[in-house]
C-alpha cells in the first residue's frame, strides 16, 4: 500500500509518517515537493506517486493567523483540500481529511440552557462556527465530499505528545508539556472552568488511523472523550501527583463547548482513552512511575 501524507513535517503528519513508514510505502513531501494549494502541483504529485490512501494533515492551523490572513487560510485550508480530494477521486485513492473540533465552536443561543449547550457534539449537527479557522475547516469538509464522495473526515481534538528537540526549538507546546513543566518547576497554571473540550494522546490517533480509513465514508469525531471543563480536567490530573495547589481558575469567560460525542466511532469498534485518565498515565510514564 502507498500512503501520501500532507503536512509531513507537522505534529500529526510527522508521527503518522514514522509509524506507517514501517509498514507501508509512505511519502510525506515537504512544501517544496508538494504545494497542495496549487492544483498543478497536486496533479503532478499524484502522477508521480499514485497513492492508495491520502492522509491530508497539512493546514494553517493557527487560529490567529487565519483571522489575519483569510485569503491565505482559504487557499490552503479550503482550496488545497478541494484539489487533493479531486485528485484522489481521479486516481481512486481513499481520502482522509483531518478536520478539527473548532467546527463545533458555536455561540450559545439566548434560549439555550447551559446543560443543553454543553451536550457533547454529534457529527450530524448543523454548525455555524465562530472562528474563521472553524468556518474554513467545515467548508473544506463539504468540499472534500463534493469532490471525492469516498472521503473520511476526522474532527480531531487538541492533541499532545512529548515534543522533539525541533518542535521545542520552534516554541511549540501542548497540554502535556504545560503540565509536566509546571510540576517540575512549581509554576502556576491557569485554566478556564468555562472551556470544554477533549484532549487526546496523538499516539492513540496514529494507532487508530489504519482502522479508520477502512470505514464507510463520512464524518467522524476522532479523539478522547471528556466530560469536564479544562479547569476540572487539570485539577484531576494535578491531584494525581499532589500538585493541585499549582492550579488557579481563570476568571469569567463565556461558555465554549468543543467536547465531542464518540458514539459513532465507538459503534465501529474504535475507542480512545478518557482524556484525564490518559494524561495521568502518560505523565506517570514520563516520571518513571508505575
Amino acid at each position: 500500500m502507498k500512503i501520501l501524507i500532507t503536512g509531513g513535517g507537522g505534529f500529526l503528519g510527522s508521527r503518522l509518517a514514522v509509524y506507517y513508514g514501517k509498514k507501508y510505502e509512505v511519502w510525506a513531501p515537504s512544501h517544496t515537493e508538494l504545494d497542495f494549494s496549487s492544483e498543478g502541483s497536486v496533479a503532478e504529485a499524484f502522477r508521480r506517486f499514485c497513492p492508495d490512501v491520502v492522509l491530508h494533515c497539512g493546514a494553517i492551523s493557527d487560529v490567529g493567523t487565519c483571522e489575519k490572513n483569510p485569503e491565505l487560510s482559504r487557499s490552503v485550508n479550503v482550496l488545497g483540500t478541494q484539489y487533493l480530494a479531486r485528485a484522489s477521486r481521479a486516481s481512486g485513492s481513499r481520502f482522509v481529511y483531518c478536520s478539527s473540533d473548532q467546527v463545533y465552536f458555536v455561540e450559545q443561543e439566548e434560549s439555550e440552557s447551559d446543560a443543553d449547550y454543553l451536550t457533547p457534539r454529534r457529527e450530524d449537527l448543523v454548525l455555524r462556527p465562530v472562528p474563521l479557522y472553524g468556518q474554513h475547516k467545515l467548508e473544506a469538509e463539504r468540499m472534500a465530499f463534493l469532490e471525492q464522495p469516498d472521503t473520511i473526515a476526522l474532527r480531531l481534538t487538541w492533541m499532545y505528545d512529548r515534543l522533539t528537540e525541533t518542535e521545542l526549538k520552534k516554541g511549540r507546546k501542548n497540554l502535556l508539556t504545560m503540565l509536566s513543566t509546571a510540576m517540575e518547576s512549581n509554576e502556576t497554571l491557569i485554566f478556564s472552568p468555562t472551556d470544554h473540550r477533549g484532549i487526546t494522546d496523538v499516539k492513540e490517533v496514529v494507532r487508530n488511523m489504519e482502522a479508520l480509513w477502512k470505514l464507510t465514508a463520512g464524518v467522524y469525531n476522532f479523539g478522547s472523550p471528556n466530560d469536564m471543563d479544562m479547569y476540572a480536567l487539570a485539577h484531576q490530573v494535578l491531584s494525581a501527583f499532589g500538585k493541585e495547589h499549582l492550579l488557579k481558575k481563570a476568571p469569567g469567560g463565556r461558555l465554549r463547548n468543543l467536547a465531542m460525542d464518540m458514539g459513532k466511532l465507538e459503534s465501529e469498534g474504535i475507542f480512545f482513552s478518557e482524556s484525564g485518565q490518559r494524561l495521568v498515565q502518560v505523565l506517570k510514564e514520563m516520571r518513571g512511575q508505575s
